[in-house]
């Protein structure tokens, strides 16, 4: 007797999914992977039935076929079986852990939004964050301390595959109300040269590195006033009016600004976000998580 196809609950969750959002995009936060995943996922389905699910057409909300509409029935009656055939078995969801690091300065691009939809979507999931510097996190991936590291690319140890989150030229930083621009020599807040947790494959800070080599190409007089580990300790100064710093001008604090490419300052070269993975990360979780990660990364 010859076995009947079976339908895959993941993707008929992410069909309900768009059927209630009329919206891949929506439908993708919900599930925690992107948009042109949730679409593999619609195409996957459809070739597996043998039948059009989606109507493609350009803007407006996401429709149905009729096929598509009536699977979507079937779907519901399947999804809501299959949560009480585990309720009814007494059966323990166990709570799974990824264990996450991120450099303190990307945790506001990318971190609240990504515990909202990751607790929605998957509740029994646990992420554990750790803080820190790139230089003192992306080592430690090597020893297993970490599922994911979010740093700065250039920190990743050597042949370590990376997923690339954002990548732009970095910024200089000036006070809103009392900058520093006009000043000779110009005044700087840049990180220590002697920073104890850079890896032994970097020879500097890169933005430190950056900062310096841009104004001696530009033969820009220049002085470091101020150094510190972290974006506080380099803003500090700033604020003040007293020196100049660098970013990649995410999410600034009040009385800061990004200085404009047209007031004189040589532009910075560009840096890069990225995404390293343990060798034996829990799968398909830090995928999940990483996709995750993509879809809500802004710096605006």
């Amino acid at each position: 007797m010859a076995l009947r196809p079976v339908l895959d609950l993941d993707l008929l969750r992410t069909l309900v999914f768009i059927a209630e959002e009329a919206s891949f995009t929506k439908a993708a936060d919900r599930v925690g992977r992107t948009q042109s995943a949730v679409t593999l996922q619609v195409q996957k389905l459809e070739a597996f039935v043998g039948q059009p699910l989606v109507v493609r057409s350009k803007g407006g909300p996401v429709e149905l076929t009729p096929q598509g509409r009536a699977l979507v029935g079937n779907a519901r009656a399947m999804l809501k079986l299959n949560d009480e055939a585990f309720q009814m078995l007494g059966t323990k969801e166990t709570q799974s852990l990824v264990r996450l690091a991120s450099s303190s300065t990307y945790v506001p691009c990318f971190l609240p939004p990504t515990l909202d939809t990751l607790r929605a979507t998957y509740p029994d999931l646990l992420v554990e964050v750790t803080e820190g510097y790139s230089c003192q996190l992306a080592p430690r991936i090597k020893d297993d301390a970490f599922d994911l590291v979010v740093c700065e690319g250039g920190h990743e140890p050597r042949g370590w595959r990376t997923t690339v989150v954002w990548e732009g030229p970095l910024k200089w930083v000036t006070s809103a109300e009392r900058p520093a621009l006009d000043r000779d020599p110009l005044p700087l807040s840049l990180p220590p040269g002697d920073c104890p947790w850079r890896p032994p494959w970097k020879d500097d800070c890169y933005w430190r590195s950056a900062a310096l080599a841009t104004l001696g190409r530009a033969n820009r007089q220049h002085k470091v006033v101020a150094a510190a580990a972290t974006l506080e300790g380099l803003y500090a100064p700033v604020l003040a009016g007293k020196a100049i710093s660098v970013s990649i001008g995410a999410k600034l604090p009040a009385g800061l600004r990004v200085v404009e490419d047209d007031e004189g300052l040589p532009l910075l070269p560009d840096t890069s976000i990225v995404i390293i993975k343990a060798r034996k990360a829990v799968q398909p979780l830090t995928d999940v998580v990483t996709e995750t990660i993509l879809a809500k990364f802004s710096v605006n």
